[in-house]
């Protein structure tokens, strides 16, 4: 697709550099060129008076549970994602966006759940570092560009792990583990800590952390959420955009928060005080990612993207660009994208969402957006809205046809 967006006010993400009634021209899925004014030549054009263009929003923590999960983040203005948790499924759903058979943003991916014990089904158990060595080979033959651990798994299988990562040049994510001290974490070079519940309890080991080249993603929806249907036993049901989950969901989320209490392993969150320790990283350390985690209950997909980066400007008082930063350039710095995505620069690939209102005044104005581009092809509001109307239909066995 080729076309002109014309006269809109471009928020590139590169250094703060904003450009006003200006031209954003489309060609082969990528931004050729951007400039105040540029001759149609029989080209389509877009008008886009009044309107704001800014990057793709990239969503660091989501997992691909079905693939209903995927239309809804593309839906609403999530472009690209790193999914948490990988099967051959996902893959298969991966290749389909990408050829064009569903609708989706695209998607980076870690392999299984590697854990030490069986938290979640299906969680790829490793207790020795033969089991290891051999979960980071597979993952790599899978296809896969992460590994994603749980905290579980025995030092030595952990330590083996990472040295085979490092050799084999893939990054390893995820929630730490329990059997290392974070000092070993950060210099067996993990990548990227997920969650303010994984943080360490002291301050001098969360800065130790935030001083390295570690990435954090705080996951505020999610960890709020647990709070307060688990902690505070609110009801999930009344959780913002409810009922733009399919009845699926619905039961999904009720059987979860029932055994998430049953557990009693959050009886004595203390969700503050992770807050302050996130809040702590946060002022050192620019390594910081957007990501929800959905579909944990409460948790929607896409639409929490847009309630995971007000929350982020509220918690850590990161002003809107700031914000956008952690959805934007540094998802794609974290991810190895940087010369593709995270960014509006000629070259770069053409992610766009079209927005009535500045974002950079109001960082909620991210959903009011009216059309969403995925690598040039172009998707308008009214698409969007009918896409996430027909995921509120589906029905249970219809789920099962897409899983």
């Amino acid at each position: 697709m080729t076309y002109i967006l014309k006269n809109a006010t471009v928020i590139t993400m590169d250094d703060q550099r904003v450009f006003y009634n200006t031209d954003l021209f489309v060609a082969n899925g990528r931004i050729l060129k951007i400039a105040p004014h540029i001759e149609p030549l029989g080209v389509n054009t877009v008008d886009c008076t009044g309107k704001f263009l800014l990057p793709g929003l990239i969503d660091c923590h989501v997992h691909m549970d079905s693939n209903e999960i995927t239309e809804m983040l593309l839906a609403n203005g999530v472009t690209a994602c790193r999914n948490m948790w990988g099967f051959p499924e996902t893959q298969q759903w991966c290749r389909e966006i990408e050829q064009g058979k569903r609708f989706g943003p695209k998607v980076y991916s870690t392999g299984p759940l590697t854990d030490g014990q069986t938290y979640w089904e299906h969680s790829l158990i490793v207790t020795t570092p033969e089991q290891a060595e051999q979960a980071v080979v597979d993952c790599l033959n899978g296809g896969y560009q992460y590994v994603k651990t749980y905290p579980s798994i025995p030092r030595d299988a952990f330590k083996r792990i990472m040295e085979a990562a490092n050799n084999f040049g893939i990054k390893v994510m995820g929630h730490g583990n329990y059997n290392v001290s974070f000092r070993e974490l950060r210099d067996w070079g993990y990548y990227s800590l997920e969650h303010t519940s994984c943080l360490p309890k002291t301050d001098d080991e969360v800065l130790m952390l935030a001083e390295s080249d570690m990435w954090f993603c705080p996951t505020l929806t999610v960890g709020r959420t647990i709070y307060n249907y688990v902690h505070l036993d609110h009801n999930v049901r009344e959780t913002k955009h409810y009922d733009s989950m399919c009845g699926y969901w619905h039961r999904d989320w009720d059987k979860i928060t029932a055994w998430r209490k049953s557990l009693h392993r959050y009886d004595n969150m203390d969700f503050e005080g992770e807050l302050e320790r996130a809040r702590l990283f946060v002022r050192h350390s620019d390594n910081i990612l957007m990501g929800t985690d959905v579909p944990n209950p409460g948790v929607t997909g896409g639409f929490s993207a847009h309630e995971e980066l007000a929350d982020m400007a509220r918690t850590f008082g990161m002003s809107p660009y700031q914000a956008l930063r952690t959805a934007t350039v540094n998802a794609a710095r974290s991810l190895g994208i940087s010369g593709s995505k995270g960014m509006l620069k000629p070259g770069m690939d053409a992610d766009i969402l079209i927005l009535e209102k500045n974002p950079l005044e109001d960082i909620a104005n991210t959903e009011t957006f009216c059309a969403v581009i995925r690598e040039g092809t172009y998707h308008d509001k009214a698409e969007c809205e009918a896409v996430l109307a027909r995921v509120r239909q589906y029905r249970d066995d219809e789920i099962e046809a897409l899983m």
